[in-house]
């Protein structure tokens, strides 16, 4: 099929143009003058025929018409044509995505049962989207298979997210109500700090306890004859001993950068990090850059800096602070979070070949007290 095209040439005697044109058998379809110049509307197929034979004219294309002229549009702006279609379906693409899921709900138990169940039915970031009548069947069966722990659950699509609302089942304890029981102690020390809210205190500031001592009871006592029951609450704060043995060796593995780096991609969704490249190096310390966040997902540039291992020795000095450190650390791990390390002291050290050995005494402020219930028949008979 022959493509129609507009030409043009610069003509000044129009009549002896069209005469020639004419002569030569060519059909031409539509003719338009103006400003010295002609224009032809024929079929390509003569324009060869007009650049041969009318040699002293020179013809240019200056106008398609039909679908030849919507593909030369399309041609000449080929690369606003691409990014539109790719434009239309990456839309069509993210608005049926989930990017970001939040489960609203103050218990993280609840919030890791929801999240565990949404996974095993394919409900995660960058899946697509299911219907509402699928999204509604998977609702019903998370709530039949947690009757005790679900009382209702609601899908919100919203865009690209979706927002998952959960209530609790609560199951009210009453064994609780009318329970009676007593502070009492769970390692030996010296009080030194009394915070009761309620229940009859039986210790006093720079007391001596034992384990299992009673230091608050749960029975108050007016009279002889009149007596409150409750459950005794509080803290009872005393001071606790440690002794820590440490052996330190004096030489050392550090890891020092060499000044070697590589770059690497990290992308993250819900806090999982996954690399784009292998490791290049065996040890090196990792620097992360964010360069592309959106919703849960994080795009991150990776700076990689080579470390080696270098053999060091510690002086005396370096030896015993190293040491006092890790038994402060040793000791550390083993408290609560109301207690804290109130002094040291270094009892002993030694020096053996290319090993120091102390012996570390810390003082703890510890919370001693602990909840212990009891039976009426107990308490009468401490009475």
């Amino acid at each position: 099929m022959n493509k129609i095209i507009w030409v043009r040439s610069k003509c000044n005697n129009y009549y002896n143009f069209i005469s020639k044109v004419q002569y030569l058998n060519i059909k031409i379809l539509e003719i338009k003058y103006e400003n010295n110049y002609i224009y032809l509307k024929i079929e390509d197929k003569y324009l060869d025929k007009l650049n041969k034979y009318l040699v002293s004219y020179k013809f240019k294309i200056v106008k398609l018409t039909g679908l030849s002229n919507k593909i030369s549009l399309i041609k000449k702006n080929y690369i606003f044509v691409i990014c539109l279609i790719i434009g239309i379906m990456l839309f069509f693409l993210l608005s049926n995505l989930v990017v970001k899921i939040n489960i609203i709900h103050e218990d993280k138990d609840i919030r890791d049962i929801i999240k565990d169940e949404l996974d095993e039915y394919g409900i995660t970031v960058l899946s697509f989207k299911k219907s509402y009548q699928k999204l509604d069947e998977i609702r019903q069966n998370i709530l039949d298979k947690y009757p005790d722990r679900l009382d209702w659950m609601e899908f919100d699509v919203d865009g690209m997210i979706i927002n998952v609302r959960v209530e609790e089942r609560i199951i009210t304890d009453t064994s609780k109500d009318d329970a009676i029981c007593d502070l009492v102690a769970t390692k030996s020390g010296v009080i030194n700090d009394i915070l009761v809210n309620s229940g009859e205190v039986l210790v006093n500031i720079n007391d001596y306890v034992r384990e299992g001592d009673t230091l608050v009871r749960g029975i108050i006592t007016y009279n002889e004859e009149d007596k409150r029951y409750t459950c005794a609450s509080g803290r009872i704060f005393a001071t606790t001993w440690y002794t820590v043995s440490v052996s330190l060796p004096l030489e050392y593995k550090e890891y020092v950068e060499t000044g070697n780096k590589k770059y690497n991609l990290v992308w993250e969704v819900n806090d999982n990090k996954k690399k784009i490249l292998k490791d290049r190096y065996s040890s090196y310390n990792s620097y992360l850059k964010n360069i592309f966040h959106i919703f849960d997902f994080n795009l991150y540039l990776e700076t990689e800096m080579e470390t080696e291992e270098v053999i060091k020795t510690y002086t005396q000095e370096e030896a015993l602070e190293e040491g006092i450190n890790r038994a402060i650390k040793g000791v550390e791990v083993t408290l609560g979070e109301f207690d804290e390390i109130i002094d040291k002291k270094v009892l002993k050290k030694s020096l053996n070949n290319s090993t120091m050995d102390i012996e570390v005494f810390i003082i703890v402020k510890e919370l001693i007290s602990t909840e212990k219930e009891i039976t009426i028949e107990e308490t009468e008979k401490g009475a």
